[in-house]
């Protein structure tokens, strides 16, 4: 199993895919990378794959590591209620009533 440390290069070659997909000179070769990008993904774990499966490009893979973090320890690793939100749109319609503990809204009166 791989921990979330070991992830991070995979994703960093995933994102180098991506690029390079983007500025493929044509379909073939995009068509050569994508394959390339789906061979690279399939070595990341099956709960990883299953959990990232809504958005599964390098950037929410590095966002659900965050938001793992997140919930592992939220005092060692904040997020913003932005990242979250995002997260969450790729998921389920998110509750903001069951994520308000967690954030503090400076613009809320508290008397």
């Amino acid at each position: 199993m791989l921990d979330d440390a070991q992830l991070i290069p995979i994703i960093e070659i995933l994102e180098g895919l991506e690029s390079l997909m983007d500025r493929a000179p044509s379909d073939d070769i995009e068509g050569v990378l994508l394959a390339a990008w789906l061979k690279v993904s399939n070595t990341l774990p099956k709960d990883f794959l299953a959990a990232t499966c809504e958005d599964a490009s390098a950037a929410g893979l590095r966002r659900y590591l965050r938001v793992k973090a997140f919930f592992d320890d939220p005092i060692q690793h904040p997020i913003s209620s932005q990242e979250l939100a995002d997260y969450y749109q790729n998921h389920l319609a998110i509750d903001e009533e069951k994520t308000d503990f967690f954030f503090f809204d400076s613009t809320d009166n508290q008397d």
